[in-house]
């Protein structure tokens, strides 16, 4: 299952393996799935704020991440410094903040794309989770409602139940919590 944003965060990931894994399997299709969400990324309602980027074609804007992510992949222009690359963003998988503070300052259209890609939950358990919360939304008599409707009321559903989840485990989480649920936290540990 690939997914074009998927397959955009697997080219730019700054760990070593998958990095190694992108360099050795990507191929045109791969390419052209990037190039989608490239596109994608440049259009209302978050569009690049650079400002280089104004009055650009699509052409252009898929051109220059081309050359970006060639200096990327070769680790040349801004990509040059060994110190960026054995930053502890790097060791603990953490390529959108790589990306903000080494592609961002530098390029102008792999640095705001590889912020975005990368940071997401790419897994299949968040999707699964989101099904779960739209059956829950388009059960009984709900079941015909439009897809703008059902997006809105699962945002709105999920935030709550996260917020829920939060709320449970922090008091759960108290020294003075009691019952079978009570959690060992980090106030336990003073």
């Amino acid at each position: 299952m690939e997914h074009e944003y998927a397959v955009a965060g697997w080219a730019l990931s700054v760990l070593p393996e998958v990095r190694a894994d992108a360099l050795e399997r990507i191929t045109g299709e791969h390419r052209d799935m990037i190039e989608r969400v490239v596109l994608r990324l440049h259009v209302p309602p978050c569009p690049n704020k650079n400002p280089k980027i104004r009055g650009m074609t699509d052409e252009e804007i898929t051109d220059l991440f081309w050359e970006e992510y060639k200096l990327f992949t070769l680790k040349m222009g801004p990509y040059n410094k060994e110190s960026r690359w054995n930053s502890p963003d790097v060791k603990a998988g953490r390529s959108h903040c790589w990306h903000e503070k080494y592609s961002l300052p530098y390029t102008v259209v792999l640095g705001f794309v590889g912020c975005r890609v990368t940071s997401k939950c790419l897994g299949i358990g968040a999707a699964e989770r989101s099904w779960g919360d739209v059956k829950t939304i388009k059960s009984g008599n709900r079941s015909h409602i439009s897809a703008e409707s059902v997006e809105k009321r699962a945002i709105l559903y999920t935030t709550a139940r996260v917020n829920e989840a939060r709320i449970q485990r922090q008091l759960m989480e108290k020294i003075d919590a009691e019952g079978p649920n009570t959690m060992f936290g980090d106030d336990d540990l003073k």
